[in-house]
């Protein structure tokens, strides 16, 4: 795949292509600029054949009879780099689509470079006549992003956060000499490093951290004024204030941190309130998700057997389920920085388990684990590590809630295995206060139970 450069001051306008005389690919840029400025390939040609008849500059048709502009022509003339080489037509192609003339070959050239490492441009004149051709390496920290979503998905992204750190650095640095459209892509891969680092830090339960990460995420988000990267980045951070405030672990059980849940509630409910307000803005996927994160909340939240909460609750996951599967983003990159991950029907049946836990209703948190087991499509693979000790994890809540001590027992020691494999500190966290909530039940003198406790004081508790 041919490279793409940026171009102008600071990176003001690309990407594109680099022609074979080192100017900007004239088709992208006229095709991009025409988008820009939501004109239609068939109004254009209307536009540009009526400047070119004032101009005598017609173009050649049958003989005797001036040729036609038409969208055709238009569009073949971007896909195929054919616009004109005659100064005057491209001229008016500029005017008319007010392009900067330099980005047309109508100017003179000079390179630079933004170097994250270093902070420096190479020193270029700045003038209307001159265009800047700029190198940066924004893939290889997309590469970087990608590469660490998988381990992280797969096993253990850990020790990738010093790099994610250096990562974030040098992109601060080249987003202060960057300028408009090459400075929203490095806001983007900035925040995509953001959410990165906090979603390791979260299931390492540094919380403080975690929240520090994607609370930079969120204000760089209303630098963009991006309003789908800024409800993703409120919603990772509504998901971390939740798990702050939910599994305080106090004397090896969790103990709710009620403010820190009703701040996460705000999170999510600003979402929502924004696309009730403009329906259709957000990605459903993302309302779906954040749906589900409101009714855990309130599940957290909940003072005794509240029938109107558990109501409203159940009633706003089933809504949900008209938004799993919806414009599906195949992408693993844009799909963690649009939506977190896929709301396919595995997703859905555990986020929804997971929440009916949270609400005391833990046999109908098996009943949809199991329906999670049977699935044959749409769920996740096998090298989901970490996904795949979650379940054993929220299996094992459920059994318990249902006082199915022995294998809720089981079920705990299998996920526990796995969570010390992929060194999973949330999940172990949870694995913990299942073990305490079992050694206080009628099942808590048993073997099982013990050995389970054990193995936790063996490998972490000190």
């Amino acid at each position: 795949m041919p490279e793409l450069f940026y171009w102008g001051h600071g990176g003001q306008y690309g990407p594109f292509e680099t022609q074979e005389d080192g100017w900007p690919n004239a088709g992208q840029v006229m095709r991009y600029f025409r988008e820009k400025n939501g004109i239609s390939a068939a109004t254009f040609a209307v536009l540009y054949g009526e400047a070119l008849t004032k101009l005598g500059k017609q173009q050649k048709g049958k003989p005797g009879k001036p040729g036609k502009v038409t969208a055709i022509w238009i569009l073949n003339m971007e896909k195929q780099n054919t616009v004109p080489a005659d100064i005057t037509r491209r001229r008016v192609i500029a005017k008319l689509l007010s392009i900067p003339p330099a980005l047309l070959g109508l100017a003179s050239l000079e390179e630079s470079s933004l170097n994250g490492q270093l902070g420096l441009v190479t020193p270029a004149v700045i003038h209307p006549n001159i265009v800047e051709k700029i190198t940066t390496n924004i893939a290889l920290y997309q590469k970087n992003v990608r590469m660490a979503l998988h381990l992280h998905r797969t096993s253990n992204a850990h020790d990738l956060l010093p790099d994610i750190e250096a990562d974030v650095q040098a992109l601060m640095r080249l987003e202060e000499q960057a300028r408009e459209n090459l400075l929203y892509q490095i806001r983007e891969v900035l925040i995509s490093n953001y959410l990165l680092a906090s979603r390791i830090d979260r299931d390492k339960r540094q919380y403080a951290s975690a929240y520090k990460y994607v609370n930079e995420a969120v204000h760089v988000a209303k630098r963009m004024e991006d309003t789908d990267l800024l409800a993703t980045a409120k919603h990772a951070r509504g998901v971390v204030k939740l798990g702050w405030g939910q599994f305080t672990m106090r004397q090896g059980i969790f103990q709710v941190e009620r403010e820190k849940v009703q701040s996460a509630m705000y999170d999510f409910q600003d979402i929502l309130d924004q696309e009730n307000r403009q329906p259709g803005s957000l990605h459903p996927q993302l309302v779906g998700f954040t749906m589900i994160q409101l009714g855990r909340a309130q599940g957290v939240l909940k003072q005794g057997n509240d029938k109107v909460l558990l109501t409203n609750a159940l009633i706003q996951l089933d809504e949900v389920a008209d938004l799993v599967g919806r414009e599906p983003i195949n992408d693993p990159y844009m799909r963690a920085l649009l939506i977190g991950s896929d709301l396919h029907k595995g997703a859905y049946l555990l986020q929804r388990a997971n929440t009916l836990n949270t609400l005391g209703l833990s046999g109908k948190a098996i009943r949809e684990l199991n329906q999670l087991r049977n699935l044959l499509e749409r769920t996740y693979n096998k090298d989901e590590t970490r996904i795949m000790a979650w379940i054993d994890v929220v299996m094992a809540e459920a059994l318990l809630g249902i006082k199915e001590y022995d294998e809720a027992t089981w079920k705990a020691k299998e996920a526990l295995i796995a969570c010390r494999h992929i060194h999973s500190l949330q999940n172990i966290a949870t694995i913990m206060d299942i073990q305490s909530k079992l050694a206080a039940s009628s099942y808590g003198a048993s073997r099982d139970v013990k050995e389970l406790g054990e193995m936790l004081t063996e490998w972490y508790r000190q």
